[in-house]
């Protein structure tokens, strides 16, 4: 067999492998959240306090607090499951970010939000208090607070004290 008729050979068997499972860059992307992506920092300038959430569509929530937060990286990553993604999906679409003006509100707490629903983007800033954004920051906090869970129940119990 000579290297060219190899060579053509292998061509035909790549493109046949395209006609047949189908071609695409890389692995297809899972989407538990309906097409539904999150990015979300808070921040508190008067008390030095900042949070950063995100969630992705394959269902990752992602989380940091502080300096980390301040620049949107991740310190705290956990797979949501589907209790967790209906909740999250009800209090992204409570917020009615694709109506939302870019700016609204007035007070000391900064929420900067970016949902992206199947490829459209929606971005909005929310100063001091707005009831639908502040349950989904309560939402994303409690999430958040996992990565803590072992080390508070690793915590002795209240009972009485002996002396």
């Amino acid at each position: 067999m000579t290297r060219d008729f190899a060579a053509g050979l292998a061509l035909l068997a790549a493109a046949g492998a395209c006609v047949l499972g189908g071609c695409a860059a890389g692995p297809a992307k899972v989407d538990r959240t309906e097409g539904l992506e999150l990015s979300y920092r808070w921040t508190l300038k008067d008390e030095d306090r900042a949070a950063y959430y995100e969630v992705a569509r394959d269902g990752s929530f992602g989380a940091s607090g502080g300096a980390p937060a301040s620049m949107r990286e991740v310190r705290f990553r956990t797979q949501l499951d589907a209790e967790d993604l209906a909740e999250f999906l009800a209090r992204v679409r409570a917020t009615e970010f694709a109506t939302r003006p870019s700016e609204s509100g007035a007070g000391a707490a900064r929420s900067e939000l970016r949902v992206v629903e199947r490829g459209r983007e929606s971005k909005f800033v929310v100063l001091g208090e707005d009831e639908s954004v502040e349950a989904l920051r309560r939402w994303c906090a409690e999430i958040a607070m996992r990565q803590f869970r072992d080390v508070i129940d690793a915590q002795p119990e209240a009972g009485p004290r002996r002396r």
